[in-house]
């Protein structure tokens, strides 16, 4: 009888740890997939069960840092580090952590840690290097269409420069080209991660207007000239599934028939953001609001584009009115997949496009290869030139990790309007110098 209890405690032990280990194959399974949340609640239970299983608290740190939750991964990763001691993917996934928060001197020191116990670790030498060409100097440069809105020529350059912990500066310029306008653009941003992903970001540009001429081309009377402008913005995540984005924009432009005049114009925008508890599913509110504070005292006056040397164009008094939308919409992430559709009123804030839908899919085919179709359809507003009409906007790209150091994307752009239709092609680098400061 002793004998036989014995072997039914074994039995049950021998059960209950094979259950516990198919349990946390089931959570690997799940993170591969992209299921982060059913995970978690596998490895929450696994936990409560075991508290003191390394393994579990690693892979449930694995899972808050794909759901973007960083403290707490961090928090489990630390468990699992004085549960099981240090271990290369551990030391690896917490650099990856750091490096996500922005803590890239921590990262470094993670990943150095990691090649120690195993020299011949191939991944965390390309991290580690990944790393060091991230807080270099970046070299932008793209030409063509690769924005999905109706611009069907541009061109820009652009350095960028993380070598500080928690800061990414950047700045550049453009020329763009359109069926309205064409526009050079020199502007600089500067990005401070106070907290995770929280920013707050400073921004200056100045934009440069020029117009097609024709005896059948006339820009409107308030067409800009020079525009200069200043932007502050704060991305708060106030819980681990809940961000909330402040931005103020303020800009003055001067008038293509009357450079004396100047208008000051406040923008402020908003946006919630929100994790829902489904798994994947994100939900986004947006509003933005345009305000003119001197309504009655822009007067433009001077000479048209098309008319004689001397010849005084009639004093046009524009009133500018408060605009202003609030849309919304939801993005899907799922393992390789991402899918997102927004609704938007009122979109420019000039009472052109009565209503807008926003749609983008991507898909990672491998480390290496990301592909992407995006798609805007407006319907123009009873105040539009092209009144009930709309616009369509279809670009596909394609973006290739060619090696740590370059990135590449090319793809086509048709732009459907109700004067023209336009195809063009785009090309963007990304070359990571390596060089710092």
């Amino acid at each position: 009888m002793y004998l036989f209890n014995v072997l039914i405690l074994v039995l049950f032990l021998f059960t209950g740890a094979a259950n516990a280990q198919s349990s946390a194959g089931e959570a690997e399974k799940l993170l591969d997939s992209g299921q982060y949340s059913k995970a978690e609640e596998i490895l929450r239970k696994l936990i409560t069960a075991e508290p003191k299983n390394a393994r579990n608290h690693q892979l449930l740190g694995d899972a808050y840092r794909r759901e973007g939750k960083l403290n707490d991964a961090l928090t489990e990763y630390e468990i699992a580090k004085s549960l099981g001691g240090e271990n290369p993917e551990l030391l690896k996934s917490m650099g990856t952590t750091y490096k996500w928060m922005k803590r890239d001197r921590d990262a470094a020191e993670a990943y150095n840690k990691a090649l120690k116990l195993n020299p011949k670790d191939q991944e965390a030498k390309d991290d580690l290097e990944s790393l060091s060409l991230k807080r270099g100097l970046t070299l932008n440069l793209m030409a063509g269409g690769w924005e999905a809105d109706n611009t069907k020529e541009k061109y820009e350059g652009m350095l960028e420069y993380g070598g500080f912990d928690r800061t990414l500066l950047n700045g550049g310029y453009s020329y763009s080209k359109n069926a309205y306008y064409s526009r050079h653009k020199a502007y600089a941003n500067g990005y401070y991660f106070y907290s995770n992903n929280s920013y707050a970001k400073l921004g200056v540009a100045y934009k440069d207007y020029n117009y097609p001429t024709g005896p059948t081309v006339q820009p409107d009377s308030s067409a800009y000239d020079k525009v200069p402008s200043f932007e502050v913005e704060v991305a708060h995540w106030f819980t681990p599934v809940f961000r909330g984005t402040l931005a103020y924009e303020f800009f003055r432009p001067s008038f293509l028939f009357d450079t004396a005049s100047k208008a000051n114009n406040h923008k402020v925008s908003a946006e919630a953001y929100y994790v829902t508890p489904i798994d994947g599913l994100r939900l986004k509110v947006l509003y933005a609001v345009l305000r003119d504070p001197d309504p009655n005292k822009t007067t433009i006056k001077g000479r048209g584009l098309n008319m004689p040397v001397g010849t005084t164009a009639a004093a046009t008094s524009v009133k500018y009115k408060t605009q202003s939308l609030l849309g919304g919409g939801a993005e899907v992430v799922r393992g390789k997949y991402s899918a997102e559709l927004k609704y938007l009123p009122n979109r420019d804030l000039d009472r052109s496009y009565s209503w807008s839908v926003l749609a983008g899919f991507g898909y990672d085919f491998t480390d290496r290869v990301t592909g992407r179709l995006d798609y805007v359809h407006d319907k123009y507003s009873s105040k539009s030139s092209q009144a009930g009409k709309t616009a369509n906007v279809y670009l596909g790209s394609v973006f290739y990790k060619l090696d740590n150091k370059t990135d590449l994307g090319f793809g086509l752009k048709h732009i459907d309007l109700p004067t023209a239709n336009d195809d063009t092609v785009f090309l963007t680098v990304a070359y990571k110098t390596g060089l710092g400061f």
